[in-house]
Order: C-alpha cells, then sequence, then structure tokens
C-alpha cells in the first residue's frame, strides 16, 4: 500500500510529528543511527508484537516503515531535510513580517463597517410608533403658527 510520504513530491504533507522525531533519532543522525532506531520501534510496533489494539499497530507501523524508507533512501532524505528547512525560513519569514507589519494598514484591512439604521432594515425605512407621529403633528404645526405669527408681524402689523 503506497503511502504519501513514500514520494518526494508529498513530503511537505507530513504531520506535526516530524519523521526524526518518530524515531527518536537527532536530526544529524546517521544511516545506522536511523537503522536501530527502526528495528526498536518496529519491535515495539509491529502488530504480531504489540499490545496496541490493532488498527492503531498497524497504522503506526506503517507510518514508521514510509518513515525508514525516506530517511534511509540519501535522496529522500536530502529533500526532506530541504523541505524542514524551506518550512523553518517560511515561518521565521512570517515572523518578520508580521513584526513590519504597518497596526494601522492592518486596522484599515481589518474593517468592518458598521451597518446604520436603514442598511439593517433592508434599505427600508422604519415604522414610527404613534406616539412619534403625534409629537411630529405637534412639531409641525408648531413650526407653521411660528411662521404664520412671523409673517402677521412682518406684512401686517401697523407700525407705531
Amino acid at each position: 500500500m503506497e503511502n504519501c510520504l513514500s514520494s518526494p513530491e508529498n513530503l511537505t504533507s507530513h504531520s506535526n510529528v516530524t519523521k526524526i522525531r518518530f524515531l527518536g533519532v537527532s536530526t544529524n543522525a546517521d544511516l545506522e543511527e536511523i537503522k536501530a532506531a527502526y528495528r526498536r520501534l518496529s519491535k515495539e510496533y509491529h502488530p504480531d508484537t504489540t499490545t496496541l489494539p490493532l488498527r492503531t499497530a498497524s497504522d503506526k507501523f506503517m507510518q514508521l516503515r514510509e518513515i525508514y524508507n525516506v530517511l534511509s533512501d540519501d535522496e529522500k532524505r536530502k529533500f526532506y531535510d530541504w523541505t524542514l528547512a524551506q518550512e523553518v525560513a517560511s515561518r521565521e519569514a512570517e515572523k518578520m513580517r508580521m513584526k513590519l507589519a504597518d497596526p494601522y494598514m492592518q486596522e484599515i484591512e481589518n474593517y468592518e463597517s458598521i451597518p446604520d439604521m436603514v442598511d439593517r432594515l433592508g434599505g427600508r425605512n422604519m415604522e414610527l410608533s404613534d406616539q412619534a407621529k403625534q409629537a411630529l403633528t405637534f412639531d409641525i404645526l408648531v413650526i407653521i403658527f411660528s411662521i404664520c405669527c412671523i409673517v402677521y408681524a412682518v406684512y401686517f402689523k401697523e407700525p407705531y
């Protein structure tokens, strides 16, 4: 059964646990250390010799085999090491970008407008209550009466 870890093109899709950590060896381990770790873990995870549930043991053993295939092959190992280096460089570049980012521009990019009352009502005006209608009617009448008083005082009042 072919797993995604066996081809160099798919090495970037590994889980958070790196292959080196899974084997429990150092990053500069040679082939002999990798073989020894593989033998030790294969006894631990082999479905016939483990106390783990069969499905878990099979998954771990298949993962171990794929990791060993990658780390024991010089070409695949170089590609794996290069991929890890690229991921580290990418994380570092992202950290630097975050440090250099302008907080004002971030605030502008993250701006979310707050809709006003008309927008919240789907473009319709809000219905007025009866009390509000009466208050507006009274205000309009007061304004009309004031205008009439001013017109009367200016045009129809006799001068002294």
